[in-house]
């Protein structure tokens, strides 16, 4: 080990920067594999218990708020939550008293049946209560709340856009629930409030929702209740298409094309460069220590330790590297929740897959850098390397 550690630092420099190189690389990867993990945070979130029913053409169409009572009636459904996706821009003021834009999801929905089905969701009951009494009314993610520096009992003023109101006045909600949760990945950066008030404040489209949430009692039975919600309403004028919960969140990652085909493309780039940089550092080191080869030889060490000695080298700098920069990612995403785009991304953390790949790809590196110095050494004699110098 004491002959690893001064070869190593022959050209402490040198070694540094390959360190670094090494570091920067495994950053990288665990960054892009955090970006691939967040857009898919909604597929990884879904539960087995939760169907979505919308309507067969398209979410751009809706469907009547009326189908509410028939699809509770379902064997094996508890509950159904009608949700409207509201896309409104929030306005507040900056420090210096400037207006900027602000966007996080907001929904109308019964807010009982939500929680009710979102069993994730954690919001204090005297929090819950103050909610449910007041009509204008609403609950927000403890990430948003935290990010725009909203408070329990702040007045939200939001101009109508997608969703006019009938009076042509803006919209106002009380902030009376703030939620968190125990799920590192659930989404904690939505806003809810009732659909009673949205319903009857719209100026078109009254008595029309984007989708029903349903609950179900059994999980392994989604495939028939989803089946026997079309059947009921085919050949209707609101004619529906009833998915799992997984299956409606993976729709969203699929509109933005072979995002992870293209990320993992830029990953493997990254590596490949990374262990060019690798390997060049221990060619360089191999031929340096080319005397040293051969007086070891001479002395009576064996082919399979110097063999082992230029393994050791390059795993010990990849395992330096990996130090660096899964441990700096980490610290930042998940140890400091920073997340370089709190407005699109509702979760944004490396996950414990792109940990194993970033210690696979290290020893890897480290492994394949270090074999072609270590053969060379490995055959090498000891007149040749101590003539060589």
């Amino acid at each position: 080990m004491r002959l690893l550690l001064l070869n190593l630092t022959r050209s402490p420099l040198r070694t540094l920067l390959t360190v670094v190189g090494v570091g920067v690389a495994l950053f990288l990867f665990c960054f892009l594999e955090a970006v691939l993990d967040a857009f898919q945070v909604g597929v990884n979130m879904s539960s087995a218990s939760r169907l979505v029913v919308q309507h067969k053409e398209s979410l751009v169409f809706s469907i009547p708020i009326a189908y509410r009572s028939t699809l509770e009636q379902f064997e094996g459904v508890h509950t159904a939550v009608p949700m409207v996706w509201f896309g409104v821009t929030y306005k507040p003021k900056d420090e210096t008293g400037e207006l900027k834009e602000e966007m996080f999801p907001q929904f109308a929905c019964d807010l009982e049946g939500h929680k009710k089905i979102f069993s994730e969701i954690i919001v204090p009951d005297d929090q819950f209560a103050a909610l449910m009494a007041d009509r204008m009314g609403c609950m927000i993610g403890d990430k948003t709340a935290e990010r725009l520096n909203i408070k329990l009992g702040d007045r939200m003023v939001m101009p109508g856009t997608i969703w006019t109101r009938s009076d042509g006045g803006p919209w106002e909600f009380n902030v009376r629930a703030i939620y968190t949760s125990a799920s590192p990945t659930f989404d904690r950066t939505v806003m809810l409030f009732h659909f009673k008030y949205f319903d009857e404040g719209r100026e078109f489209e009254k008595g029309l929702v984007s989708i029903f949430w349903l609950g179900i009692d059994d999980a392994n039975r989604y495939g028939e209740i989803a089946a026997a919600v079309d059947r009921r309403f085919a050949n209707s004028p609101y004619e529906t298409k009833t998915v799992t919960e997984k299956a409606f969140n993976l729709q969203f990652v699929l509109m933005m094309g072979n995002l992870q085909l293209l990320l993992r493309s830029i990953g493997s780039a990254i590596v490949l460069t990374m262990l060019l940089v690798s390997a060049n550092t221990m060619m360089m080191n191999a031929r340096d220590q080319t005397r040293e080869m051969g007086i070891l030889k001479s002395i009576g060490f064996t082919d399979r330790f110097v063999f082992g000695l230029f393994i050791g080298e390059a795993l010990v700098v990849a395992g330096l590297g990996l130090l660096l920069g899964l441990g700096v990612a980490w610290g930042l995403f998940n140890l400091a929740e920073i997340n370089p785009k709190p407005d699109f991304f509702p979760v944004f953390r490396v996950p414990e897959s792109a940990i194993f790949g970033a210690l696979a790809i290290a020893a890897i590196t480290g492994v394949l850098s270090g074999l072609l110095p270590a053969l060379q050494g490995m055959r090498m004699k000891a007149t040749e390397a101590l003539r060589s110098v």
